[in-house]
């Protein structure tokens, strides 16, 4: 028997899948390199990856047909905001802080919806931090594979994964202590946004494996 499709506001998703489908939209027009010379077809893929790989895999790892394929809509609101994102894509090196605000929100509203939705199956609370985390990085982590470019999740740069996995346990906290959907739902918005914004302001950088450092060979004597 399928599990029940669980409830989350439709605005509340489709604002998720705008978001990332204008950064990914706009992802060829800024990152085009030795390696890859994108086309406008990249422009249609990479809004799709990006606004809605990660809802796809966690719906397919909860046993469920992704949303994106019962429903067109989403499919046009990825493809509407990759294109609005492909036609600012030469804007996009003056916003500054403001791009750096748009990726901090999208991976916000994904966590949000990834949480929600795991929350409603009735999963445990690691489920739900870890599909949580997965619908707000999975978009990225596909799109980097697709580029042939570093996957950032995994690479030593200012926190991106850490910070989903915070916004979600902020979320199993307040769920448990009773403070609601809608709040803990802000909260953990609130969380992602403003850690992600802090370390971009401060520079912060996830720590390398402690066992396995590299180190330069010892000259030869």
């Amino acid at each position: 028997m399928q599990p029940a499709i669980p409830h989350v506001p439709l605005w509340i998703d489709l604002a998720a899948v705008a978001v990332g489908g204008m950064q990914g939209g706009a992802f060829p027009t800024t990152a085009r390199d030795d390696r890859n010379d994108f086309d406008l077809l990249a422009v249609a893929v990479f809004a799709l990856v990006v606004g809605l790989g990660g809802g796809i895999v966690r719906d397919v790892l909860l046993g469920q047909v992704p949303a994106a394929l019962r429903d067109d809509t989403y499919l046009g609101v990825a493809l509407a905001a990759g294109l609005v994102g492909m036609l600012a894509g030469e804007l996009i090196p003056r916003l500054g802080w403001a791009w750096d605000a748009l990726d901090a929100a999208v991976v916000g509203l994904f966590v949000v919806v990834g949480a929600l939705k795991t929350q409603n199956t009735h999963l445990s609370d690691g489920a739900t931090i870890l599909l949580g985390a997965i619908t707000g990085v999975g978009g990225s982590v596909i799109r980097d594979v697709l580029a042939q470019q570093p996957v950032h999740l995994v690479q030593r740069s200012t926190p991106y994964g850490l910070v989903a996995i915070l916004g979600a346990v902020a979320f199993v906290l307040l769920e448990r202590a009773g403070a609601g959907d809608t709040v803990s739902s802000l909260a953990c918005l609130v969380v992602v946004f403003a850690v992600r914004m802090i370390a971009l302001h401060r520079g912060w950088q996830s720590s390398a494996p402690v066992i396995g450092r590299f180190r330069p060979p010892s000259p030869r004597r």
